[in-house]
C-alpha cells in the first residue's frame, strides 16, 4: 500500500512539474507572437478619384476593399460628392463613405464626353488622345484642389489616423493626400499602368524595345519604325504628358505645404506595393519586381447564378448555332455613332447565330428578329452559357478577363484609353480579331465574327490562355489580402529596388562605363607608348648598325 502512494505521489509530481512546463511554454510562445505585427482590424482609407467614375475602375477597388471587410478591418471610402459609385457595393465595400464638396465637376465631364463622341475615326490619333487626358486631368484637379479646401473633410480624414491608404494613382491627388496625412500607401491600377504611376515612376526596368507603351496598338515583337514610336511614345511624349500633370498640381502641393521641397515623382514612386490587374496570361512578359503583383481577373464573376428565365429561352432557342453577346463596356460614351449602330443591326440580322445587344438607345432600323437588345445583361453569367459562342467587345480589360476565364474567344473593337493595348495583345496570343474603326463596314465586321466562329484555332488559344490565367497558387482576392496585410505588419521597405535612390548615371552604370573605357584607352596608350618606344629604339639601333 505505501508502495502504491508513494507511485501516485511521483506521477502526481511528474504531472505537476509537466503541466508548469507546458505553461511556460505556452507564455514563451505567446510572448513571442505578441512581438509579431498585426493587421486584425486595421484601418484602411481607400480612394474613388478617377474623373470619369467608371465603373470598372470602381469595382476593381470595390473587390478589394469589400475583401477587407469581410476580414475584419475598417475601409473608409473618400470621394468627390460628383462621383459615381456604379459597379461600386457600398453597404459590402466600405464601413464608412466620405464625400467632399466640389464645384463644376458634372459639366466638365460632359466636356469630356464631347470630347470622346466627338473622337475621329482614327485609334492613332496622339492629339485626341492627349486632349483627352489633359482633360480628365483638369477635372482631377479640380476636385483635388476642392478636397484640399474642405476642412471639414480634410479634419476628420487627420483624426482617423489610418494604417494604411489604397489608391487608384490615375491623378497626382492620391500621393499628395498620402503625403498630407502622412500614412502609407499601396497603388492599385485596374490596367497596365496610368498616365502618372507607370514602371520609370516605380523603378522598374521597362525597355522600350520589346514592352510595348500601354495606350498603343503595338506587341511585344516591333518592327523598328514601331520602336521608334514606341521609344518616342514613353521616353517623349508620355513624360511630356507626366510633366504637364505634375506641374499642374505643384500649387496645390505649395497652397498646402505638402512636402514642398519634394517632387510629385519622389511621392508618388513613395508606393509600398503596386497591385496590378493583369497578368501573363494576356500581359507580355517583361521585368517585374517583388512589390509588383498581379491580380489578374479579380472582377470577373463567377458566372455561376441561373439567366432569368426569358432570357435563357432566347439563349436555349439559337440552337446549335449559339449566342453572342455584344456589349461595349460600362460607359455610357463608349455608344457609338448612329450610323455605326445601324451597321452593326444589319450585321448582326444577317447572321445564323441570336445575339445579345447591351444597348440603351432608340431602336435601330435595321434591327433583326435574332437580336435582343438590353440595357443591362448579366455579361459573366451569359459567358457562363455554354450556348455562349463569342463576344463582340470594346477591349476593356475586366471583360477581357472574363472572357477567359470561361473561354470565349473574342471581336474587339478599341475605342480609347488601354483598350487598343488590351485588343493587340488579345489578337497577338491567337484569342480573337481587332475591328478597326476606321473601317466599320457591314463586310469588315461579318469577317471577323466569320472568322473567329469557324476557325478552331481562337477557341483553342482562349481556353489555354483562360487556363493559364486561372492557374494560381491563391486567388486574386486573396493575393491582394495577403499583401496588404504583409504592407501593414511589416511596411514595404523590403521589397523596394534602391534605384529610385540613385541618379540617373549611377543607376545606369554610366560612370562606371566611363570609367572602363577610360582605363582601355589609357591601356591601349601605355601600349603606343611602349611599342612606339621599342620602334624608336629599333631604329636608333639600325642607323648605328649602317654607320
Amino acid at each position: 500500500m505505501k508502495l502504491v502512494n508513494m507511485i501516485k505521489g511521483s506521477r502526481m509530481k511528474e504531472t505537476v512539474h509537466a503541466t508548469r512546463i507546458r505553461v511556460v511554454l505556452v507564455l514563451i510562445v505567446a510572448a513571442f507572437v505578441s512581438t509579431i505585427p498585426s493587421a486584425s482590424g486595421a484601418k484602411f482609407l481607400a480612394t474613388l478619384f478617377h474623373p470619369m467614375s467608371q465603373g470598372s475602375h470602381n469595382a476593381f477597388v470595390g473587390q478589394i476593399t469589400k475583401g477587407l471587410v469581410s476580414r475584419g478591418h475598417r475601409v473608409t471610402v473618400l470621394a468627390a460628392d460628383t462621383h459615381g459609385f456604379k459597379g461600386f457595393q457600398k453597404d459590402i465595400s466600405s464601413t464608412r463613405i466620405v464625400t467632399f464638396k466640389t464645384d463644376g465637376s458634372a459639366s466638365a465631364m460632359a466636356d469630356i464626353a464631347n470630347i470622346k463622341l466627338s473622337k475621329s475615326q482614327d485609334e492613332d490619333n496622339w492629339i485626341e488622345t492627349v486632349r483627352l487626358l489633359m482633360a480628365v486631368g483638369n477635372v482631377g484637379k479640380q476636385n483635388c484642389a476642392d478636397m484640399f479646401n474642405d476642412d471639414d473633410v480634410m479634419n476628420d480624414l487627420r483624426k482617423e489616423n489610418f494604417d494604411l491608404l489604397l489608391v487608384e494613382m490615375f491623378l497626382p491627388c492620391d500621393a499628395l493626400l498620402a503625403e498630407y496625412l502622412k500614412v502609407p500607401f499601396i497603388v492599385m491600377t485596374s490596367s497596365f499602368r496610368f498616365p502618372v504611376f507607370d514602371e520609370d515612376l516605380y523603378n522598374l526596368e521597362i525597355p522600350s524595345s520589346y514592352v510595348p507603351l500601354g495606350l498603343g496598338a503595338f506587341t511585344d515583337e516591333m518592327t523598328f519604325v514601331q520602336r521608334v514610336q514606341n521609344f518616342v511614345g514613353r521616353h517623349v511624349i508620355g513624360k511630356i504628358i507626366q510633366h504637364m500633370i505634375f506641374r499642374s498640381y505643384r500649387d496645390i502641393q505649395l497652397k498646402h505645404d505638402i512636402a514642398p521641397s519634394s517632387s510629385m515623382r519622389e511621392l508618388i514612386g513613395r508606393a509600398e506595393l503596386w497591385l496590378c490587374h493583369v497578368d501573363f496570361a494576356l500581359e507580355f512578359p517583361h521585368p517585374t519586381a517583388p512589390n509588383w503583383v498581379m491580380l489578374a481577373g479579380l472582377t470577373a464573376s463567377e458566372g455561376t447564378k441561373q439567366l432569368p428565365e426569358d432570357l435563357e429561352d432566347f439563349v436555349q432557342g439559337s440552337g446549335e448555332n449559339g449566342v453572342i453577346v455584344f456589349s461595349l463596356g460600362s460607359t455610357e460614351m463608349n455608344l457609338l455613332s448612329e450610323e455605326t449602330i445601324e451597321t452593326f443591326a444589319q450585321v448582326f440580322r444577317e447572321l445564323p447565330v441570336r445575339v445579345i445587344w447591351k444597348y440603351d438607345g432608340p431602336v435601330p432600323r435595321n434591327l433583326g428578329n435574332n437580336t435582343r437588345q438590353m440595357p443591362w445583361i448579366p455579361q459573366a453569367d451569359l459567358l457562363a452559357h455554354p450556348q455562349t459562342k463569342l463576344l463582340v467587345y470594346h477591349g476593356g480589360l475586366a471583360g477581357v478577363y472574363e472572357a477567359l476565364r470561361f473561354h470565349k474567344p473574342m471581336v474587339l473593337l478599341p475605342l480609347f484609353a488601354d483598350q487598343p493595348a488590351v485588343a493587340a495583345r488579345v489578337a497577338k496570343k491567337g484569342m480573337g480579331v481587332v475591328l478597326s474603326k476606321s473601317n466599320l463596314t457591314v463586310e469588315a465586321i461579318k469577317s471577323a465574327i466569320h472568322q473567329v466562329l469557324s476557325d478552331p484555332s481562337y477557341k483553342s488559344n482562349v481556353e489555354k490562355y483562360g487556363s493559364i490565367s486561372k492557374d494560381t497558387i491563391a486567388s486574386p482576392l486573396d493575393t491582394a489580402m495577403f499583401w496588404i496585410e504583409h504592407i501593414v505588419k511589416f511596411g514595404g521597405s523590403h521589397l523596394k529596388s534602391r534605384a529610385g535612390e540613385m541618379n540617373l548615371i549611377s543607376r545606369n552604370s554610366i560612370d562606371v562605363i566611363s570609367f572602363i573605357f577610360a582605363m582601355i584607352l589609357m591601356a591601349m596608350y601605355v601600349q603606343y607608348l611602349i611599342i612606339h618606344s621599342c620602334y624608336r629604339c629599333l631604329c636608333r639601333n639600325k642607323k648605328s648598325k649602317s654607320d
